[in-house]
Protein backbone atom coordinates (compact mmCIF):
# COMPACT_ATOMS: atom_id res chain seq x y z
CA UNK A 1 0.00 0.00 0.00
CA UNK A 2 1.38 3.42 -0.96
CA UNK A 3 1.48 6.36 1.91
CA UNK A 4 -1.36 7.83 -0.08
CA UNK A 5 -3.69 4.91 0.55
CA UNK A 6 -2.76 4.45 3.87
CA UNK A 7 -3.54 8.03 5.08
CA UNK A 8 -6.94 8.26 3.14
CA UNK A 9 -7.45 4.66 4.88
CA UNK A 10 -6.43 5.86 8.46
CA UNK A 11 -8.43 9.12 7.76
CA UNK A 12 -11.78 7.42 6.84
CA UNK A 13 -10.77 4.90 9.66
CA UNK A 14 -10.51 8.30 11.94
CA UNK A 15 -13.70 9.72 10.53
CA UNK A 16 -15.87 6.33 11.31
CA UNK A 17 -14.60 5.91 14.96
CA UNK A 18 -15.54 9.81 15.33
CA UNK A 19 -18.87 8.95 14.00
CA UNK A 20 -19.31 5.89 15.60
CA UNK A 21 -18.71 7.00 19.09
CA UNK A 22 -21.08 10.32 18.25
CA UNK A 23 -23.37 7.69 17.42
CA UNK A 24 -22.76 5.22 20.59
CA UNK A 25 -22.94 8.29 22.84
CA UNK A 26 -26.32 10.17 21.80
CA UNK A 27 -28.22 6.30 22.21
CA UNK A 28 -26.56 5.94 25.74
CA UNK A 29 -27.60 9.76 26.63
CA UNK A 30 -31.29 9.64 25.40
CA UNK A 31 -31.11 5.33 27.27
CA UNK A 32 -30.19 7.49 30.35
CA UNK A 33 -32.57 10.43 30.19
CA UNK A 34 -35.61 8.20 29.74
CA UNK A 35 -34.55 6.10 32.88
CA UNK A 36 -33.53 9.33 34.91
CA UNK A 37 -37.21 10.63 33.77
CA UNK A 38 -39.12 7.57 34.77
CA UNK A 39 -37.30 7.71 37.88
CA UNK A 40 -38.38 11.47 38.54
CA UNK A 41 -41.78 10.64 37.14
CA UNK A 42 -42.05 7.89 40.07
CA UNK A 43 -40.27 9.94 42.24
CA UNK A 44 -42.62 12.68 42.18
CA UNK A 45 -45.78 10.26 42.25
CA UNK A 46 -44.82 8.35 45.46
CA UNK A 47 -43.89 11.80 47.03
CA UNK A 48 -48.07 12.94 45.97
CA UNK A 49 -48.90 10.02 47.30
CA UNK A 50 -47.62 11.40 51.04
CA UNK A 51 -49.45 14.56 51.19
CA UNK A 52 -51.89 14.66 53.51
CA UNK A 53 -55.13 16.09 53.50
CA UNK A 54 -56.53 17.89 56.46
CA UNK A 55 -58.80 15.70 58.28
CA UNK A 56 -61.43 18.33 59.13
CA UNK A 57 -61.89 17.86 55.03
CA UNK A 58 -63.69 14.64 56.10
CA UNK A 59 -66.43 13.71 58.14
CA UNK A 60 -67.25 10.12 59.04
CA UNK A 61 -69.18 7.72 61.21
CA UNK A 62 -68.50 5.11 62.87
CA UNK A 63 -70.21 1.66 60.91
CA UNK A 64 -70.60 -1.97 61.99
CA UNK A 65 -66.84 -3.16 61.90
CA UNK A 66 -65.83 -0.80 64.75
CA UNK A 67 -64.21 1.34 62.41
CA UNK A 68 -64.89 4.62 60.29
CA UNK A 69 -66.95 5.34 56.89
CA UNK A 70 -66.22 8.58 54.93
CA UNK A 71 -69.70 10.03 54.99
CA UNK A 72 -68.81 13.71 53.03
CA UNK A 73 -66.11 15.59 51.68
CA UNK A 74 -65.64 19.05 52.49
CA UNK A 75 -65.90 22.17 49.37
CA UNK A 76 -63.63 24.15 51.23
CA UNK A 77 -60.33 25.57 49.42
CA UNK A 78 -57.98 23.68 51.52
CA UNK A 79 -59.39 20.29 50.97
CA UNK A 80 -57.80 19.09 47.53
CA UNK A 81 -59.30 17.50 44.32
CA UNK A 82 -56.62 14.95 44.55
CA UNK A 83 -57.97 13.17 47.23
CA UNK A 84 -56.14 10.19 49.16
CA UNK A 85 -58.25 8.48 51.28
CA UNK A 86 -56.77 8.23 54.56
CA UNK A 87 -55.99 5.71 56.64
CA UNK A 88 -57.30 6.89 59.82
CA UNK A 89 -59.01 9.72 61.40
CA UNK A 90 -58.60 11.37 64.87
CA UNK A 91 -57.22 8.35 65.42
CA UNK A 92 -60.02 5.93 64.49
CA UNK A 93 -58.93 3.43 61.30
CA UNK A 94 -61.23 4.23 58.02
CA UNK A 95 -61.99 1.45 55.99
CA UNK A 96 -65.40 2.34 54.12
CA UNK A 97 -66.35 5.35 52.15
CA UNK A 98 -70.22 5.53 52.25
CA UNK A 99 -73.06 7.12 49.99
CA UNK A 100 -72.69 10.09 48.27
CA UNK A 101 -69.59 10.70 50.14
CA UNK A 102 -67.59 12.98 47.59
CA UNK A 103 -70.57 13.45 45.27
CA UNK A 104 -70.41 16.19 43.03
CA UNK A 105 -67.00 17.66 44.72
CA UNK A 106 -65.13 18.06 41.18
CA UNK A 107 -62.69 14.91 42.04
CA UNK A 108 -59.83 15.09 40.10
CA UNK A 109 -57.99 11.98 41.44
CA UNK A 110 -58.50 9.86 44.02
CA UNK A 111 -55.70 7.37 45.82
CA UNK A 112 -57.41 4.69 48.06
CA UNK A 113 -54.91 2.49 49.97
CA UNK A 114 -55.33 -0.90 50.99
CA UNK A 115 -57.25 0.32 54.64
CA UNK A 116 -60.63 0.41 52.62
CA UNK A 117 -62.53 -2.28 51.94
CA UNK A 118 -66.16 -1.22 51.13
CA UNK A 119 -66.51 1.35 48.91
CA UNK A 120 -70.81 2.99 48.31
CA UNK A 121 -71.41 2.24 44.68
CA UNK A 122 -72.50 5.75 44.57
CA UNK A 123 -69.50 7.06 47.22
CA UNK A 124 -68.18 9.80 43.71
CA UNK A 125 -71.39 10.37 41.85
CA UNK A 126 -71.87 13.70 40.31
CA UNK A 127 -67.87 13.82 39.38
CA UNK A 128 -66.66 12.98 35.99
CA UNK A 129 -63.36 11.94 34.18
CA UNK A 130 -61.63 10.70 37.99
CA UNK A 131 -58.30 8.46 38.04
CA UNK A 132 -58.95 5.92 40.75
CA UNK A 133 -55.74 4.82 42.05
CA UNK A 134 -55.97 1.90 44.45
CA UNK A 135 -52.96 0.71 46.41
CA UNK A 136 -53.77 -3.22 47.17
CA UNK A 137 -57.00 -5.30 46.62
CA UNK A 138 -59.92 -3.82 44.75
CA UNK A 139 -62.56 -2.62 47.38
CA UNK A 140 -66.07 -4.57 47.64
CA UNK A 141 -68.87 -2.33 45.94
CA UNK A 142 -71.83 -1.77 48.20
CA UNK A 143 -74.92 -1.66 46.55
CA UNK A 144 -78.24 -2.14 48.11
CA UNK A 145 -80.94 -4.40 46.75
CA UNK A 146 -82.59 -3.54 43.91
CA UNK A 147 -80.29 -0.69 42.59
CA UNK A 148 -78.66 -0.80 39.63
CA UNK A 149 -75.91 0.94 39.12
CA UNK A 150 -75.22 3.40 36.13
CA UNK A 151 -73.29 1.75 33.44
CA UNK A 152 -69.87 3.77 32.52
CA UNK A 153 -69.24 4.72 35.59
CA UNK A 154 -67.27 4.22 38.80
CA UNK A 155 -68.70 4.82 42.05
CA UNK A 156 -70.96 6.82 40.32
CA UNK A 157 -68.31 8.59 38.51
CA UNK A 158 -68.60 8.88 34.80
CA UNK A 159 -65.82 8.35 32.04
CA UNK A 160 -63.43 7.78 35.06
CA UNK A 161 -60.88 5.28 35.16
CA UNK A 162 -58.93 2.83 37.67
CA UNK A 163 -55.27 2.13 37.84
CA UNK A 164 -53.90 -0.85 40.33
CA UNK A 165 -50.75 -0.05 41.62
Amino acid sequence: MNKKGFVTSALLYGILSVYLVLILSTVAIVGNRKISNDKIRQSAIDDVQDIKIPEDCFTAEPNDDDKLTITAYSDDEKCSKTVFIPEKLGGSPVNQIGENAFANKGIINVTIRQNISYIYYNAFIENSNVLFILKGDTPVTLIPDGITPPENTIWGAADSSIRQD
